[in-house]
């Protein structure tokens, strides 16, 4: 199997975080006899995300994604993703709850903020990927010709523990 691996943010490109995550997930694909086709990073705008990963998807079918899933205004890797696909975001309350749960569990007063709720929205038709690890689960999306795009977080513990609890 080929992959293509696209790290996501304005923060890998501008210098200002070191992108370990696409090396681990190199190291670990390679371990399981996935060649690694090409490594690529964007920033944090939603042309660019789709651009890379339809470039991507039609040279090998597979992407896996990194960053962007967060709930803040520059994260935008599932909408652009979704859209690529043809795909509505709608909202999953079963990812609502379980912010509810974390947020609870860490102790915090109240409801997690309604910014988080962009956290629970996915594209229509995906499958969740369960983050043990932080508060942004994991997407995998599949198109009608079997070519897949799974998105995972940009936090490289959470991206980690999804990565061997997930996929």
């Amino acid at each position: 199997m080929r992959i293509e691996l696209i790290t996501i943010g304005d923060e890998l490109l501008l210098g200002f975080t070191i992108d370990t995550n696409a090396a681990h997930l190199a190291r670990e694909l390679a371990a399981e006899g996935v060649e690694v086709a090409r490594r690529a990073s964007v920033g944090d705008e939603a042309a660019d995300i789709a651009a890379a990963v339809q470039e991507a998807l039609d040279r090998t079918g597979a992407v896996i994604t990194t960053g962007g899933l967060g709930p803040t205004s520059d994260d935008l890797t599932k909408p652009a993703i979704a859209a690529l696909f043809g795909r509505e975001m709608v909202f999953d309350e079963s990812i609502w709850e379980g912010l509810r749960r974390l947020w609870a569990s860490r102790g915090w007063a109240g409801e997690p903020p309604e910014t988080n709720r962009v956290q629970a929205m996915i594209p229509a038709g995906a499958r969740v990927l369960t983050n043990r690890h932080g508060s942004a689960p994991g997407i995998w999306l599949e198109d009608e010709r079997g070519r897949w795009v799974a998105m995972l977080p940009g936090v490289p513990r959470e991206m980690r523990g999804m990565l061997a609890d997930e996929l």
